[in-house]
Order: structure tokens, then sequence, then C-alpha cells
């Protein structure tokens, strides 16, 4: 990520042309999802648990039990791509079976900072934009393969949750 007060952000979904993906589970122990999203970030992703935001916690006592948890990752790829991944839980439980509908957004974000007059200059625009589809739009598609191949991967692993 580039830590920049103003940038120019290229934001490409990595799940093009669906919006998200939405996984279901009706069952019991619902609430193993929390423990097993962010494991399977780490494994599938490679990132470490410091990377992984929980963006927003909340969990409710009481029959049922209600839980809404989201996540974010920023996984670098260099020194201007990442992957960000966003995973939100929610379901209830009562007696130890319920549901619960885990949502996968994901993208390829490309971001060139913006900061100096020099960056802000109509010259150094046209020399970014001719390094950008001259050099950088083969490895961009190399990130965009990758990152679907991981997202699936990803989803998978979820489902095989779902299923044992």
């Amino acid at each position: 990520m580039v830590w920049a007060r103003t940038k120019l952000m290229i934001h490409e979904d990595l799940l093009r042309p669906r919006a998200k993906v939405n996984i279901r589970f009706s069952g019991p122990n619902p609430e193993k999802f929390y423990h097993e999203i962010p494991t399977l970030i780490e494994s599938i992703f490679r990132v470490s648990e410091h990377s992984i935001q929980e963006k927003s916690f909340k969990w409710q006592k009481g029959d049922p039990e209600k839980f809404a948890v989201k996540w974010e990752v920023a996984k670098d790829l260099d020194m201007f791509s990442f992957y960000w991944i966003q995973v939100k839980l929610t379901g209830t439980s009562s007696g130890g079976v319920g549901n619960a509908e885990v949502k996968v957004d994901a993208a390829l974000r490309t971001e060139y900072p913006q900061d100096t007059f020099w960056q802000k200059s109509l010259i150094y625009e046209f020399l970014r934009m001719f390094w950008h589809t001259t050099f950088y739009a083969h490895r961009k598609n190399i990130y965009l393969v990758e990152g679907r191949r991981l997202l699936s991967q990803f989803v998978h692993s979820l489902k095989e949750v779902t299923r044992g």
C-alpha cells in the first residue's frame, strides 16, 4: 500500500462479473467460522495474522446468540499494488445450532501517490500512464489471475468447512 495523503487508486474486482460471494450455512456450531476464517486467510493468502484486521465485532449473548464480524486484509504485491480482501460473517446460534452467512469481496488495487508538485504535473501523469499501459499491464494480468485463483481456493475451503 502506498502511504500518501492523496493518491490515484485503480480498483479492479477479482470477482467480476459477480459482485460478491455469499456462502450460507445452517447446522451445528455456526460460530466455528469465527475461528476458521482468519486461519484460512493466513494459510491461503500467505499473510501473517497481524495483516488481518478485524474491522468490526458484535456478539450478542442470549438466546439466540447473534454475531457479526468483518475482516479486511491487504496483501502487498509490489510497490504500488496489493490485494484487498473483505470477509463479513453474520449469524445466529441457539442451543448449538444456527445459521451463518459469509460474504467475500476482493479486488486488486493499484495506488499511485500524488502528493508532490511533480506527481501532480501533466508530464508525470503522461509518464505514469505510459509506464502503466506499457510495462505494468502484463504484471497486472498476472496479479489478477493469481488473485482469482487464491480467492477461488479460499471460497472452496470455506465451503468445505460448511460440509464438515
